[in-house]
């Protein structure tokens, strides 16, 4: 072990000595073999993207064939998800045409740019002429030459490009093998000069050896003080956990004296109302009636205000455990207790198959029974009411975009109308308790059904969306889990664990 001053200088000495020497020997040949590498690089970057360019302009065209030939929408899915990367992709090729030390090679890179850009174009131009009902517009220009004219020039400068790049890569990796050649009489001389260095490095090894010691206690004491802290926290943690569950309590016992306290006193006002309206009609002036008539009506209010609140705040408080429950019979005791509304209103309710899923069966019936019975009171007058429940799967990148719970199989619930509809710029707030849009006078209700829905949804994991238009009705996407767990007992696991 070196003990002085004296002694470690000259090991150092002897290192950058030896480092030195050995740098100065192979400087040359890590110039070249760098330079050879970053044009290697370039040429392979260039063909990359040309061919990403190449396909992307396929599966463009591919998805712009199929949908115009069979009117589906689902090759507009590959269709769309390409022109979203399209100009990354053609970022990337420009930046490649400036990186790039060939001018013949920049100026044809530009030139693919240019005629990947018209073709896109062109393809975006006859889908969204179709999109927006000139199927025949687009037909005309789908069947004209220019389209394959367009691809023809693109193919033709693509090929060019593509020829020119591999003869590069094939010069740049000869280069290498030759430089591959002349390295190894630098790798001998490098062997020598690395075992004097390896003996160099053991020496200060050697010399760390202690201060690595005082690290480790140190690092032993720090573990001991983020054990004490973790310990702590478990316990904030725990103590966090009694305390929800006290609110819970708190929470129940508020229902509790809704339901009985608060609704006792409006029920003798509304008793003894009743009474003064029949017995003492005669006794009361017009304006006393009407005072009376709006006594009657506020009380009322106020009930079915409490009534409602009650139901929103027992949604996590009084939900069942899940178990299989299948949404047609859910929906089919919806359309039996609707049935008079049904009649009265000459709705038309069209249901698709739906699904077997794990639910509180009670709680859906209520989302279904909110749902509908919005459906079937904001109707336009003199319109035939229909109304259409649907089920569709919730592929991957879609469950991915929303941000919904990984690992889970997801479809999509549709609830969709043709009533008055409302402005899409509301479609937040209607969720909100007690959010109305309409005064009471036009619609009956107190504006918490729609909350309701959306908790309830929420404590299946799932997640509802709104979508409207003023006079074009309105339609409610449910995206549900098929095998989820109620939110409540997840969140709780979730905070066990990470306790």
């Amino acid at each position: 072990m070196i003990r002085n001053t004296a002694s470690s200088i000259l090991l150092v000495v002897l290192v950058i000595i030896v480092i030195a020497a050995n740098s100065t020997y192979t400087i040359h040949t890590l110039d070249e073999l760098a330079a050879l590498e970053r044009r290697l690089f370039t040429t392979n970057q260039v063909i990359n993207s040309i061919n990403t360019l190449h396909i992307a302009v396929l599966r463009t065209e591919s998805g712009q064939r199929g949908y115009l030939l069979s009117d589906s929408e689902r090759y507009l899915i590959d269709y769309d998800s390409t022109l979203n990367k399209v100009n990354n992709i053609i970022d990337q090729v420009e930046a490649n045409a400036i990186r790039s030390n060939y001018d013949q090679q920049e100026v044809r890179l530009k030139q693919l740019v240019k005629l990947a850009k018209s073709k896109l174009s062109e393809l975006i131009k006859t889908v969204e002429l179709a999109r927006q009902g000139q199927r025949q517009e687009a037909m005309a220009i789908f069947t004209s030459d220019k389209g394959l004219q367009l691809y023809d020039e693109f193919e033709k400068v693509f090929f060019a490009i593509e020829a020119e790049e591999h003869k590069l890569q094939k010069q740049h990796i000869d280069s290498l093998l030759k430089l591959r050649s002349n390295s190894e009489t630098n790798l001998i001389v490098s062997s020598i000069t690395t075992g004097l260095l390896i003996v160099g490095i053991f020496v200060l090894l050697r010399m760390n050896i202690r201060e690595t010691i005082r690290h480790r206690q140190a690092l032993q004491q720090h573990n001991l003080v983020l054990e004490s802290r973790v310990k702590e926290r478990t316990a904030e943690l725990q103590v966090y956990a009694e305390e929800l569950s006290r609110s819970n309590r708190e929470l129940e016992d508020f229902a509790f004296v809704a339901s009985h306290d608060l609704q006792e006193p409006l029920r003798k006002i509304r008793a003894f109302g009743n009474r003064i309206s029949t017995g003492y009609e005669s006794a009361l002036d017009e304006r006393g009636q009407d005072f009376l008539r709006r006594m009657l009506n506020a009380a009322e209010r106020m009930s079915m205000l409490i009534s409602d609140l009650l139901a929103f705040s027992r949604v996590t408080t009084r939900g069942k455990d899940f178990k299989a429950t299948a949404l047609n019979d859910v929906v089919n005791s919806v359309l039996d207790d609707l049935e008079i509304t049904i009649e009265e209103t000459q709705a038309k309710i069209e249901v698709d198959e739906l699904p077997v899923m794990q639910a509180d069966a009670s709680q859906m019936n209520q989302v279904f029974l909110n749902l509908l019975s919005n459906a079937l009171k904001f109707i336009q007058p003199e319109q035939p009411v229909h109304i259409k429940i649907t089920c569709e799967d919730v592929s991957q990148p879609v469950a991915e975009s929303l941000h919904l719970q990984p690992g889970l199989k997801w479809f999509k619930l549709t609830v969709q109308d043709n009533g008055i509809g409302f402005e899409q710029t509301f479609a937040d707030k209607i969720f909100a308790p007690f959010q109305r849009l309409h005064g009471r006078s036009e619609y009956k209700g107190t504006g918490i059904g729609l909350a309701v829905c959306r908790r309830i949804v929420e404590r299946h994991n799932g997640t509802i969306q709104a979508f409207s238009e003023p006079g074009q009705g309105a339609r409610f996407d449910l995206y549900m889990p098929a095998d989820g767990q109620p939110f409540t007992s997840v969140h709780q696991q979730g905070v066990i664990s990470h306790a």
